[in-house]
Formats: structure tokens, sequence, C-alpha cells
């Protein structure tokens, strides 16, 4: 399992409107090619960057800006998360 679940703080919820992007919380032996290709396939939408981090708790966490303008939003709210 690469995707282990959305990532949502009041920082996130921001950065979904004004810079259309998501954070996962990702399987430690992820890579960025993986998280693109796994997000693209379970949530049927176009990625256009991936960052990656080590949180201070040793989690691995994705931050995944998506291409297309609200979509963002549009998967944040079919998630749920807003």
């Amino acid at each position: 399992m690469i995707i282990k679940s959305p990532y949502v703080t009041e920082k996130v919820t921001a950065m979904i409107d004004s810079s259309n992007t998501l954070e996962f919380l990702v399987s430690m032996k992820a890579t960025k090619p993986e998280i693109r290709k796994a997000l693209e396939e379970l949530y049927d939408v176009d990625v256009l960057s991936v960052r990656t981090m080590i949180t201070s708790r040793g989690d691995k966490k994705a931050v995944v800006k998506l291409a297309k303008e609200g979509s963002a939003n549009e998967l944040a709210t079919r998630l749920g998360l807003l």
C-alpha cells in the first residue's frame, strides 16, 4: 500500500484553495513516481508535482500539486475532507 491516508491540517485546507495542493501520508519506501502513479490510478486525477518529506513523528508525507485548477477542492470533497 503506497497511499496510507490524506493528511489534513488547517494549513492543508488553505493550500487546497490557494495552490491546488493536497497532502497524503505514504509508505516510507514509496518513491515520487510510485506516489504519482498510485494517486493518478486511485483517484483519477492528473498530478503536476510530488514533494516528499519525513515528519518529526517518523511518517513520510507527500505534498501533491494537481494539474487541473480546482481538482484539489473536488478531490477533497470526494474524500470527505471539506
